[in-house]
């Protein structure tokens, strides 16, 4: 999911405060921060290797094996929706920040309002 802002100078008053080596430094760090589509990919990936595992038979070796086997699948399902509950959280706290940056115009086309 990507955000696009037409940069205007104009309509930003914190870039009317900030110094050009601030401002550059800014729209760095903006484009740094926002959120990507690999954010939540190693912990699928550590559900793919557990589902590899248990393909094998990994899990079938023993009654011993098996629990600390289902620890893992449960351990790895709260993970990722912890990973799925921050990145929401990050989403909409990056879209405020960046607002703050670049307030949208009137009649710009977006995501929600969460800014």
């Amino acid at each position: 999911m990507r955000w696009t802002y037409e940069l205007r100078k104009e309509d930003s008053d914190i870039f009317d405060k900030a110094t050009p080596k601030q401002k550059k430094k800014l729209k760095k760090l903006l484009q740094s921060t926002q959120p990507t589509e690999y954010m939540g990919q190693d912990f699928t990936k550590l559900g793919d290797l557990l589902e590899e595992l248990k393909g094998i038979g990994v899990n079938k070796s023993s009654k011993k094996m098996q629990k600390r086997f289902d620890t893992f699948e449960e351990a790895n399902l709260d993970m990722v929706a912890a990973a799925s509950e921050l990145r929401k959280e990050y989403e909409i706290l990056y879209r405020q920040l960046r607002g703050m940056v670049y307030p949208k115009s009137k009649g710009d086309l977006g995501d929600e309002n969460n800014e």
